[in-house]
């Protein structure tokens, strides 16, 4: 009999086995992760880089207090992010590992969890050619965010066998797809502002670079925008969708008389051309996108230009307004929005409320944060914990 069995070998999971060990010398402890090796997400994640955690998280100085402990040293970049120093994420995942074995830690791959059975006194994991029993049990097996990486939300399907709920499931930290076809863009990357609309009211914005895709826009501030893009319940995704818009601001220094003014001071430079009123403003081909859209002649002269064009190209520039089709998709997001209610768990030990000695931790819970490292100090920190209350609970 196990005293902790782990499900799930990602970034949550190997910190709570290192933890559980820790906290509890001697203990017998088991990590099952479906894939042939542990930490595949977590080695991908940050482009390879592995954002650890934001300073301005809480929880941060514990958490870096942690992994220099088991020999990672850190650096802190713009924003308040902090990486590994050589700023490869494979580190992070080999120190994660090799203490976690060192310590005792039992980490079986090829291994995929199936449901979880509670006993008069433990638990039976059932997996695919076998299962063990351990006295507690923790779920750490991801959200549905990057299937590619083994993220499938099984857990969920766990939880909820247990008498667990599990809020409506979305992706997040993903592009957004428009329904205007901008594909011609695709490539341009642009500084702006970028703010969200549901039912023609601003609900959300963010500042910084935009990237223009096959599908739509993308970006850090892109990405943290879709956290914000959510369905009613029984809502159909299309009916949902139809609701939201993007907007772009590419000029978010001036206001709108500004921008007006400047098209009206540039359109009296001699010699300048309607496809040239925004050189140096955008990229060429965003350029004679938005031109086009003013219904400004390439060719004609600037100084023919109307006042009313002149407002029209304002507008744009100040809120080019993009209806919405879809968000980037389960493959392309980073995080999963929804997860195990919080409600249902003691926060401070992860433990849950409607049955004792099964834990959480990490992407499964119902917690989404923006782009920056707030995510994976989430599962740090609900894994570190969750670890360590198991194992003083035995």
């Amino acid at each position: 009999m196990l005293d902790i069995c782990i499900i799930g070998g990602g970034a949550s999971g190997l910190a709570a086995a290192v933890a559980a060990a820790k906290e509890g010398s001697g203990r017998r402890i088991c990590v099952l992760e479906k894939k042939p090796l542990p930490g595949k997400k977590l080695a991908a994640t940050g482009n390879g880089k592995c954002n650890l955690t934001n300073r301005a998280c809480v929880g941060a100085a514990e958490t870096l207090a942690f992994f220099a402990s088991i020999g990672i040293f850190t650096r802190t970049e713009e924003q308040g992010r902090v990486y590994p120093y050589a700023m490869q994420a494979k580190d992070v995942v080999r120190a994660l590992v090799e203490r976690a074995k060192d310590l005792g830690v039992e980490i079986r791959t090829d291994c995929s969890a199936q449901q979880i059975r509670p006993l008069e006194q433990g638990f039976c994991v059932d997996y695919e050619g076998g299962s063990l029993k351990a006295y507690s049990v923790l779920i750490a097996a991801g959200g549905k965010a990057g299937p590619q990486f083994g993220s499938a939300g099984d857990g969920y399907a766990m939880a909820k066998a247990l008498g667990h709920s599990v809020t409506r499931l979305a992706p997040v930290l993903t592009g957004l797809e428009t329904a205007v076809d901008i594909s011609a863009l695709k490539g341009i990357r642009v500084k702006a502002r970028v703010f969200l609309k549901k039912d023609g009211r601003q609900i959300a914005q963010e500042q910084g670079e935009v990237q223009f895709n096959q599908d739509g826009l993308s970006g850090i501030c892109v990405m943290d925008l879709s956290r914000s893009v959510k369905l009613k319940p029984g809502e159909s995704f299309a009916q949902g969708m139809a609701r939201y818009r993007v907007c772009v601001d590419f000029l978010p220094e001036l206001d709108l008389f500004q921008t007006k003014k400047l098209l009206m001071e540039r359109s009296d430079i001699s010699g300048l051309k309607g496809e040239d009123l925004l050189l140096s403003v955008v990229p060429d081909k965003l350029r004679q996108e938005l031109v086009s859209l003013a219904a400004i002649p390439l060719q004609q002269t600037a100084k023919e230009l109307s006042s009313s064009q002149c407002e029209t190209l304002a507008h744009l520039l100040k809120s080019w307004e993009l209806p919405l089709k879809g968000t980037g998709g389960w493959k392309k997001a980073q995080c999963t929005a929804g997860g195990v209610a919080l409600e249902e768990i003691h926060m401070e030990t992860m433990e849950s409320k409607l049955v004792q000695g099964l834990y959480f931790s990490g992407e499964i819970i119902d917690y989404d944060g923006p782009c920056g490292g707030f995510n994976l100090q989430n599962a740090w920190e609900t894994g570190i914990k969750a670890g360590k209350a198991a194992a003083r609970a035995l």
